[in-house]
């Protein structure tokens, strides 16, 4: 009889295993691997970056702080005008350059004489238009007397054809473009209410340009010191926010522009307040047109002679003992020929000036190649000695007696030295080269068109 356990398989020894559970510590010693002490048990991998960055985050945090409390402590600690000049806006160059445009103006005639050019202005002015005079540029100069310059072309065809209607139906029309696109900056942005400000380039002067939003009713000027002009104009419809404008380089007759607004006295009304900046030489006149304010600016020659013209006296017929006696001494001078004595005594100056202006242009051409080299290095102590050249040639120009036919010329070089000099200033911003060849291209226009000396 088979017993119940007769069906199931057999066990077989070699198929039975054994499961021995060991650590880690036991499993080195049963592969004789070497112990190996764990570092920083409590954090595993993740957690030690994790730590890493959240302790640099702390450290930059700190760092800002730290910052932000130094500048603070700067901020309150040291001078105003220190800090101020720590900022870019704070200078010079940050405050914007007058926008530039074209000027017309109306020529009534050109006349060979400087005098006869002088007189005709002064008859044109009587009638109240702003007449002035100029001496044409070109080897075959002549003297031209004009009216203006405006900013628009209708002002100046206006004016033309009111010249035509009193007689001056040759008049013409002038256009002058020397200051177009002066501005380095283009047209900066007008502050709401405010005018706009346009600086036009003329003949032998400048003219600031304030146009107002309507008909001002009042203007008012005062030159408060030989540096500064205040127009008061008024009324305007709305509030005018604080403005500034500087010169565009190589503009010598006016240095900054500044506008802000005031309240009429008793009348609660809004008032322009304009005030100009301009050297201690230059002169200036208001006038206005419509809507637009002129300030117009002229050296102190060019405006004396435009508003002060010599009287013309006809010579009266010299007798035949008086023609005998000026072929014997080579001049007629009695009390009967005043007038070619006064003639005789016009040629003498203007030799006299010959004479004098003569050695001023050699001088001149023997400082124009340093002017070039000194603005190019920047040596401090070559700059102070060619502007120490150039203040004795100023003194020199300005000590000089000069004659009438000479006038536009001999300011054209006396400016000439200015804008040299400026470009020679420790404190000059600007480029100096692109300014020294200014003034001496400024030089040889002043020196090309000049009366040369005669011949012996």
């Amino acid at each position: 009889m088979l017993s119940s356990h007769r069906g199931q398989d057999p066990v077989i020894a070699a198929q039975q295993y054994a499961v021995v559970l060991v650590n880690e510590e036991q499993l080195d010693q049963l592969m004789g691997r070497p112990s190996v002490r764990r570092v920083n048990s409590r954090f595993g991998p993740q957690d030690v970056y994790a730590r890493y960055q959240r302790l640099k985050r702390q450290m930059m945090a700190g760092a800002v702080v730290l910052l932000v409390l130094a500048a603070g402590a700067l901020w309150f600690l040291a001078p105003q005008p220190a800090m101020a000049s720590m900022f870019p806006w704070s200078g010079a160059s940050a405050v914007p350059a007058l926008p530039t445009g074209a000027s017309f103006s109306v020529t009534i005639a050109s006349l060979q004489s400087g005098d006869a050019a002088a007189m005709a202005a002064a008859r044109v002015r009587g009638l109240g238009l702003p007449a002035f005079t100029r001496r044409s540029p070109g080897k075959r100069q002549v003297y031209q007397a004009m009216v203006g310059p405006y900013a628009s072309l209708d002002e100046a065809e206006r004016t033309q054809r009111r010249l035509g209607g009193l007689g001056y139906s040759g008049a013409w029309l002038f256009v002058d473009e020397s200051l177009r696109g002066a501005s380095d900056a283009g047209h900066p942005e007008v502050s709401k209410g405010n005018p706009n400000v346009l600086l036009l380039g003329a003949p032998d002067r400048l003219s600031i340009v304030l146009e107002l939003p309507s008909e001002p009713r009042q203007v008012k000027s005062d030159r408060t010191t030989q540096a500064a002009l205040l127009i008061e104009a008024g009324p305007m419809p709305n509030p005018v926010q604080a403005q500034q404008w500087r010169a565009p380089e190589g503009v010598d007759l006016v240095d900054t522009v500044s506008i802000d607004g005031a309240t009429a006295q008793g009348g609660g009304q809004h008032v322009l307040r304009a005030l100009v900046a301009l050297p201690d030489f230059a002169k200036a006149n208001i006038r206005t047109e419509g809507r637009r304010v002129y300030v117009d600016l002229t050296r102190p020659l060019a405006e004396e002679d435009a508003r002060t013209p010599r009287r013309l006296v006809d010579a009266p017929a010299a007798t035949a003992d008086q023609r005998a006696g000026a072929r014997e001494k080579g001049a007629a001078v009695s009390e009967q020929g005043s007038g070619n004595g006064d003639q005789v005594q016009g040629t003498k100056q203007e030799e006299q000036y010959r004479e004098a202006i003569a050695p001023l242009h050699e001088r001149i051409a023997e400082v124009r190649p340093f002017l070039l080299s000194g603005a190019q290095s920047g040596s401090a102590d070559v700059l102070a000695a060619i502007d120490q050249t150039l203040a004795t040639l100023e003194e020199s120009l300005v000590s000089i007696d000069v004659p009438l036919a000479e006038a536009g010329q001999h300011q054209l070089l006396l400016s000439a030295t200015r804008v040299a000099r400026r470009g020679l200033e420790p404190g000059f911003t600007g480029d100096r080269l692109a300014h020294a060849q200014k003034a001496i291209d400024m030089f040889d226009g002043a020196m090309a068109t000049s009366t040369t000396p005669a011949a012996q």
